[in-house]
């Protein structure tokens, strides 16, 4: 049997970012591929753990040691919207080949902020669950199907300003939590924009999965036979951590955010990874099952315990993809 010629009704692709273990701060990232309508449904849920540290004793500890509140918003865009907007040019930005034509037709957005004070450090739990649903993705190259997959390692480099429940709120930047978690302690984030709002991590993007832009074709690969699934894993180890610091009259402040992705990608039916892009074939002889490692390193560590950021760091990256179908 020869190369598949056609989308199989089947097919299904799915990408997932999960934590190895139960810790604060990790990310899941789920694309699933419908073949048959030619579309992509993207579930990205952001988890990132910000955390103000400050002296006991001190006016900031008095306003935040007994602060205990949570925020949650939900809400539903267009495409013609502007944070729809926002996530296409993400997209966009990390997908470098000029042949595709990835785009967002409308997505749903739920925020929750959980805010807990003591006498030395306030700690916000920032959850942004985002599903879209995006075109371009399929491709026909030399009559075998293709899906082209660069623009999964997305980061919003900006804001992300929504309208959600009737609040204007950026969904995306670091600052942005304690303006809607602390709405109600003016002292404290007028400290906090004092202390940090002119630093990078103020306006570090929370939803970033650049950690997972290795290409796909070196990432570790296995097929079984008794599913018919492809699955390609790649580790990240450790956590991405942004920090800045802040000194007045002998007193240390510190702003930092931790975050913790790793992630899999599995295709129904058989398919090969050719640097971002996924090819589908026909499968091998039916076996239990095999594994197959790339010729590069799969199992990548994204740091040996904590990789700390300076909060001038800002990361990038790019990749890329095919022609729509």
């Amino acid at each position: 049997m020869g190369k598949t010629k056609r989308i199989l009704p089947l097919a299904a692709l799915v990408i997932t970012l999960f934590s190895l273990a139960p810790v604060v701060g990790a990310s899941t990232l789920t694309v699933t591929l419908n073949p048959t309508d030619k579309t992509a449904r993207v579930d990205s849920v952001s988890t990132t753990k910000i955390i103000f540290t400050y002296p006991a004793g001190s006016e900031v500890a008095s306003h935040l040691e007994n602060v205990s509140s949570s925020v949650k918003l939900n809400a539903s865009f267009a495409g013609s919207d502007q944070g729809v907007a926002e996530l296409q040019g993400s997209f966009d930005h990390q997908d470098g080949d000029s042949r595709s034509h990835v785009s967002v037709s409308n997505m749903s957005v739920s925020l929750d902020y959980t805010t807990t004070g003591n006498s030395t450090a306030l700690v916000i739990n920032k959850v942004t669950n985002i599903t879209a649903w995006v075109t371009g993705v399929f491709a026909v190259v030399n009559g075998t199907v293709e899906a082209s997959l660069g623009w999964r390692s997305f980061v919003v480099a900006g804001p992300m300003n929504l309208d959600m429940e009737n609040h204007m709120v950026d969904v995306n930047q670091v600052g942005s939590a304690f303006q809607y978690s602390l709405s109600s302690q003016t002292y404290a984030t007028g400290f906090l924009m004092y202390a940090f709002g002119r630093d990078s991590i103020w306006g570090t993007p929370t939803l970033n999965f650049t950690a997972l832009n290795a290409p796909l074709s070196t990432w570790t690969k296995s097929y079984s036979s008794a599913t018919n699934t492809t699955e390609f894993s790649k580790t990240v180890a450790g956590q991405s951590r942004f920090t800045a610091d802040y000194s007045v009259n002998n007193q240390n402040y510190t702003l930092s955010a931790v975050s913790d992705p790793t992630g899999v990608v599995a295709i129904q039916g058989y398919a090969n990874a050719q640097g971002d892009t996924l090819v589908m074939a026909s499968a091998p002889p039916a076996t239990a099952g095999y594994l197959e490692v790339g010729a590069a390193v799969v199992i990548a560590a994204l740091a040996a315990g904590y990789l700390v950021l300076r909060s001038k760091r800002k990361p990038l990256a790019t990749a890329t993809a095919g022609n729509p179908v």
